[in-house]
């Protein structure tokens, strides 16, 4: 009691009411994103349950741009996304963009063909379960097969931030979200900077 008292006479800030102004912060986002991002599709649709079907190319480029789109106004609304899959603008195909180093990516019909052995941790967000993120456990590096946009076929072989990003959207495409992978007890709203996190050992 002593200790509340003192602390409230020197000013500093009572946690919970912190907790609260971040999270209606975090909730008029939210609303922008559900006004100028229409397209997307969040957490209990079932889209984002199902695998996805392969597409050709000229279809995949095309599910490409709108990806791209969608994601550049959701980016200029929260100032985050690095990735987003073609179920969570509620298509059903084997899309998915990226956008690292300023510039997006199309992966039309990718497979992951390898994954190493050791892992890291990481808070992975996810923009179709809005302002929540969770621990996650990932493979360090992976190995992606995929056709361009042009529909020439590609084999990259990617590790640390974006290989956890390529298995992430990845799994949209097998109809699996980050909380269903999440660890236990980790589910929380994203109350600190995204941008500050690190990939952590496991």
């Amino acid at each position: 009691m002593w200790i509340e008292a003192s602390l409230d006479n020197m000013g500093v800030p009572d946690p919970q009411f912190v907790m609260k102004e971040k999270i209606l912060e975090l909730n008029d986002k939210f609303e922008l994103v559900l006004k100028e991002c229409p397209e997307i599709v969040f957490i209990g649709d079932k889209v984002l349950r199902q695998k996805t079907d392969e597409v050709s190319v000229s279809e995949g480029a095309e599910i490409g741009k709108r990806l791209q789109s969608v994601l550049a106004k959701y980016r200029k609304i929260t100032g985050l996304g690095r990735g987003l899959a073609a179920p969570q603008i509620g298509e059903n195909k084997s899309v998915f963009i990226t956008y690292v180093d300023n510039q997006f990516k199309t992966y039309i019909n990718p497979k992951i063909i390898q994954k190493s052995s050791d892992c890291n941790l990481y808070k992975e967000a996810c923009i179709s379960c809005g302002f929540i993120w969770c621990d996650v456990k990932r493979a360090r590096s992976v190995k992606l097969e995929y056709q361009d946009e042009k529909g020439d076929k590609k084999t990259e072989e990617l590790d640390s931030f974006c290989a956890r990003l390529i298995q992430h959207e990845y799994d949209h495409l097998q109809g699996v979200v980050n909380i269903d992978v999440a660890l236990p007890k980790s589910i929380e709203f994203m109350l600190s900077d995204p941008l500050k996190e690190q990939l952590r050992d496991c």
